[in-house]
Order: structure tokens, then sequence, then C-alpha cells
């Protein structure tokens, strides 16, 4: 019985049909390289919900605007962790108009149109 086609991302195998639905949509999107960046997070005081703060109104008796709540961001395609850990491969991805996520790897795999990879999961 053949074994289901992976691909090594972060030196992980992962099938490719588990991916192929993110990488579809992430190539419907405009991707630009960029440091990540901790951003304000709005902290619910009972619970401790945190949410990315993009400016929407909020209750400031039961939510906490926290300049730099937003601790981190994952890859949209594998969910590799981006944040301020000083690595590079953990602090440099691709994000699109809507602030999504692609870590450096999966990009260059699988959205690069300049790229020569064959990652066509």
């Amino acid at each position: 019985m053949p074994s289901e086609p992976t691909v090594l991302i972060h030196g992980d195998a992962w099938k490719c049909a588990d991916i192929a639905d993110q990488i579809a949509a992430c190539r419907t999107h405009t991707w630009r390289r960029e440091h990540w960046q901790r951003r304000p997070a709005l902290v619910h005081r009972v619970g401790g919900t945190v949410a990315l703060y993009h400016g929407q109104t909020f209750d400031p008796a039961k939510i906490d605007l926290v300049p730099y709540g937003w601790s981190h961001d994952h890859c949209a395609i594998c969910w590799w962790t981006l944040h301020d850990s000083g690595s590079d491969e953990e602090l440099i991805g691709y994000t699109d108009e809507r602030g999504d996520w692609v870590c450096a790897e999966c990009y260059q795999q699988f959205l690069d149109t300049n790229s020569n990879a064959t990652g066509n999961a």
C-alpha cells in the first residue's frame, strides 16, 4: 500500500493532503516579508481571554487594552509560532492585508512564485 505524499516543514513531515486547503487559501492573498512585532490586545478581566485589538470598541470596565499584549501569531499553513524570540526563524515571516501570517519556510515552499521550490501540496 503506497504511503501518502508528505513534505518537510521545520523538520517535521506533513501529509500534503492535510495542508492543501490552507495552501490554496494562502495563494489567494498578497504577502509581504516583515519582522513579527507584538501588537495591542484586549484582555478580558474575567477569564483572561485575549483578542487582537484592531481599533474596535470595548467596555473598559470589563476589558483592558494592553499595548503589547498580543504575544504571537501562527503560520496559516503549518501553525508555526511567530514571536519575538530573537531567532530569525521565529521572528521573520510574511503577512497579508488581513494580518494573517505564514512562516518563511512555508512561504518559500508554497507561495513564493519566484522560487524553484516544488511545494505542490
